[in-house]
């Protein structure tokens, strides 16, 4: 039997990382409230204000490679702060500090260690192994973050093959598997925009497990037709459908 490659993404495929913003956006209405007072804007208005500058922030920053870098995210907390303090015309310095403080709070190695890796994630590993296939990890994001979430799960010990990127695209797919029988490659990734895609373009199969998390990833049109896309609820299903791949 030919051996089979995987390439695993890693957050909310993984390992659940949508929360690691939810929380800390959460502090963030609290001290837009707290330090505004009766003048702050309800809820959903911060939310959806914080999302959309959060979003075209990675867009203007992927200019110079930096999309997803680390300093994003609290930064993009600090500018809705300072939207929010100029459409009232007040002036609070102390507050944008504030902001990009909490915003920091995305990336907890105890949150990380504490959470692990999704059910069924660490059987699967064992079942494609015991089967003889190689399973590659690449993920997208800062360097210095994704190693310390890799580190927390003792992936460096699962994966052999471990890529970080700013960008997942058919450049960087193609760069984990080249020398590669793309008829026996699978990618297996929770986004249309940042797995499906770029899995379609690199012509590799395409193992979708949706959670699409935040704005940034819902910018997309519906899932594609493809022959070697195939849809699951979740990872432990992969067992379910090996004879078909």
């Amino acid at each position: 039997m030919t051996k089979k490659t995987f390439l695993f993404d890693l957050d909310d495929t993984l390992m659940w990382n949508f929360h690691d913003y939810s929380f800390p956006l959460l502090d963030f209405t609290k001290l837009v409230m707290k330090r505004i007072g009766p003048k702050a804007p309800d809820l959903p208005t911060i939310i959806n204000l914080q999302a959309e500058i959060d979003s075209k922030k990675v867009k203007e920053w992927m200019t110079f490679g930096r999309g997803f870098c680390k300093e994003r995210f609290p930064t993009s907390m600090a500018e809705t702060y300072q939207e929010i303090c100029k459409s009232l015309n007040i002036n609070d310095a102390k507050g944008e500090k504030l902001a990009y403080q909490i915003g920091t709070r995305a990336f907890s190695i105890k949150r990380w260690k504490k959470q692990g890796l999704v059910p069924g994630a660490k059987e699967i590993f064992s079942y494609l192994k015991n089967k003889g296939d190689e399973i590659i990890l690449i993920t997208k994001g800062d360097e210095e973050i994704q190693k310390m979430k890799i580190s927390a799960n003792n992936l460096e010990l699962i994966f052999k093959e471990i890529y970080i990127v700013q960008t997942k695209n058919k450049e960087t797919l193609e760069e984990c598997i080249s020398k590669k029988n793309k008829n026996y490659i699978w990618h297996i990734g929770n986004s249309i925009k940042s797995d499906v895609l770029p899995a379609i373009d690199a012509k590799i199969g395409i193992i979708y497990i949706p959670m699409e998390t935040w704005k940034f990833e819902k910018e997309h049109a519906s899932i594609p037709k493809y022959n070697r896309l195939i849809k699951l609820e979740n990872i432990s299903q992969i067992k379910n459908i090996y004879s078909q791949l």
